[in-house]
């Protein structure tokens, strides 16, 4: 029941605050109310549009994150075009310069000091596809150690030639303990186009097919020799 004594109360306050004000009091209180409702109008105005500036400051950073991340991948693919210069200047190398699979495998094998426990070294030609076709070389060495099998293994990987070895087969070396026998195929993938052997191997194909057995493989007293005739 207080309650409304007491608001009658003010109201009276405020009436008679009022009623001593002048006109020009009261206009300079209105003129301060209009201009506080002319506020409040343009804040409630203004309230969307700021709304999506925030919305547009978001939008901003997520696209500025993306934008990071597009150069990231720029980078990664600029990186991936100058590998695929790199191997399109090997694969130029290796198609317009005439070389012989054998020559480089054998180079290779003397680099390693295991020319005088290979076996035998011959050509054999691929099977041909539409836009490719390989170029083998077959080889045995005896009497070799782990040490100097891994040492060969990784010059015929990281060549410039673009090598690879498949069908490696290892066995006991039946004399030398702690030696193996590798028997392995060392490839190459050429262009169809490509000539289908270089000169120099051909000769080499040529002299290991015509030549006999024992020429190909070196008594096992004598690595690297030949009986000569008497």
């Amino acid at each position: 029941m207080g309650f409304p004594v007491q608001c009658t109360k003010e109201s009276l306050m405020i009436n008679k605050t009022l009623g001593r004000l002048n006109k020009r009091d009261l206009r300079a209180l209105s003129a301060g109310a209009g201009v506080l409702a002319i506020a409040m109008l343009m804040f409630l105005w203004l309230l969307p549009s700021l709304e999506k500036i925030r919305r547009l400051d978001r939008a901003i950073a997520m696209e500025t994150k993306k934008l990071e991340q597009v150069r990231e991948l720029h980078q990664a693919v600029s990186e991936l075009n100058e590998q695929e210069v790199k191997l399109q200047e090997q694969i130029r190398r290796r198609t317009t310069e005439s070389f012989s699979v054998a020559s480089v495998v054998e180079a290779l094998a003397r680099d390693s000091g295991l020319m005088e426990q290979v076996q035998y070294l011959k050509p054999e030609q691929g099977k041909p596809s539409d836009q490719f076709r390989e170029a083998l070389v077959s080889l045995k060495i005896v009497e070799i150690t782990p040490a100097q099998l891994v040492d060969f293994l990784y010059r015929l990987e990281s060549s410039e030639r673009i090598l690879r070895v498949r069908n490696l087969q290892l066995r006991q070396n039946p004399k030398e303990a702690g030696r193996l026998d590798a028997t392995l195929t060392v490839f190459t993938l050429l262009p169809a186009s490509a000539p289908a052997r270089p000169p120099q191997e051909a000769k080499e194909s040529q002299a290991l097919e015509a030549a006999p057995e024992s020429e190909l493989q070196a008594p096992e007293n004598v690595p690297g020799q030949t009986d000569k005739p008497k």
